[in-house]
């Protein structure tokens, strides 16, 4: 092939953009690579400066009997004083406007923060009385060790245990005091041949009106996912057990007793077992060994606790233990009065509230 002058435009045009270039380059450092990093994950990061979620403020506890109900009512009402919330506090079992007294319930909006005395839950009526945001909580026992622990508190049966459970007939009365769970939850049937179906469908009813239902023999692991439900801080639900029976009134009942009571409270043992279900998939969710971390450090704020309100049980009133403390913080003195002294002392702080035209500072009210 012969040479042609057009077979020089390429290499010389490649000399000219090399002689144009070449100083851009001259002190250039070879360019790194940036290698990202993986995220820690969020309960492996600071708290007190990636909190992201928004502290939760109002709460509807369903407060069953015999179901670290009294220990979980203390942790709100504690929450609730610190932060100068309202409560709704109904003469009866009944949520509802009409069941609000007007001399403490004064609401602009007739719409309260908390809940956390004893009700029957009624969607429609409790609906018309809590926020709009208010977070849905409850907490369950096994049944048999409930109604247990409720027999032995009340002291007003006329028969003794192993006589209940054996009998061949129950009461109107006696009926009634079956089933609690079901009760305060609003599904107990009136029928005992209901079938397990038919509870399990009203129990994904409630799961889907309820954000957690709390489980007692597993209360601490409770409190932590109630803790990040509502965005609060440990210290926010440390506790001292509420109505600890004396050792007089904890008798240990057979197996056969145990397991007859189980058949008595049957709706009672379908719930517990679904809502059980529910809770451990919430714990494996929120990560096991992450749990066993926050429950130490839970464990470990209640130790404090103790120390610092100098809280020891010292008395008994009826069939429980009471509490002692030395020092004079309001939530000290809280867990030294009884559910009922305490439910009155709100309704006084309420009270000075709605006197007040609503201008009295709540987060200044202390416990006496």
């Amino acid at each position: 092939m012969r040479w042609k002058p057009q077979h020089m435009a390429i290499p010389a045009l490649v000399i000219c953009l090399y002689l144009i270039t070449a100083p851009l380059f001259k002190n250039r450092r070879p360019r790194q690579i940036r290698v990202m990093q993986p995220m820690p994950p969020a309960h492996l990061k600071n708290p007190s400066t990636t909190k992201s979620c928004v502290p939760q403020n109002s709460v509807y506890f369903l407060k069953i009997p015999k179901c670290a109900s009294t220990t979980s009512f203390q942790i709100f009402v504690a929450y609730g004083v610190k932060h100068g919330l309202t409560f709704a506090l109904p003469r009866r079992l009944i949520v509802s406007p009409k069941c609000l007294p007007p001399e403490y319930h004064g609401s602009p909006d007739g719409r309260y923060d908390m809940v956390v005395s004893h009700t029957l839950f009624d969607k429609e009526g409790v609906q018309q009385v809590m926020r709009d945001s208010a977070k849905y909580v409850a907490t369950i026992r096994e049944p048999a060790s409930r109604f247990e622990s409720m027999w032995y508190y009340g002291k007003n049966f006329d028969k003794n245990l192993s006589a209940f459970a054996k009998a061949s007939q129950y009461t109107t009365i006696e009926k009634m005091r079956l089933n609690k769970l079901a009760t305060f939850f609003g599904v107990k049937s009136p029928s005992d041949r209901v079938t397990e179906s038919e509870m399990y469908s009203k129990a994904k009813g409630l799961n889907e009106t309820f954000d957690l239902v709390m489980i007692a023999e597993r209360f601490d692991e409770s409190l932590v996912l109630l803790k990040h439900l509502m965005c609060w801080d440990t210290q926010d639900i440390v506790y001292v057990k509420a109505k600890i029976r004396s050792a007089s009134y904890r008798p240990k009942s057979s197996e056969a007793i145990m397991d007859r009571l189980r058949e008595l409270n049957r709706q009672d043992v379908i719930l517990y077992k679904f809502f059980s279900e529910v809770f451990e998939e919430k714990v494996k969710a929120f990560g096991e060994e992450r749990m066993r971390r926050e429950v130490e450090d839970l464990r470990q704020a209640n130790a404090r606790f103790l120390e610092d309100c100098g809280a020891e049980l010292s008395g008994s009133s009826k069939t429980v233990k009471t509490w002692r403390v030395t020092s004079n913080s309001s939530i000290c003195k809280m867990i030294s009065l009884s559910g009922s002294n305490i439910i009155k002392q709100l309704i006084r702080r309420q009270k000075i509230w709605v006197s007040s035209h609503l201008t009295y500072n709540l987060s200044s009210w202390t416990f006496t």
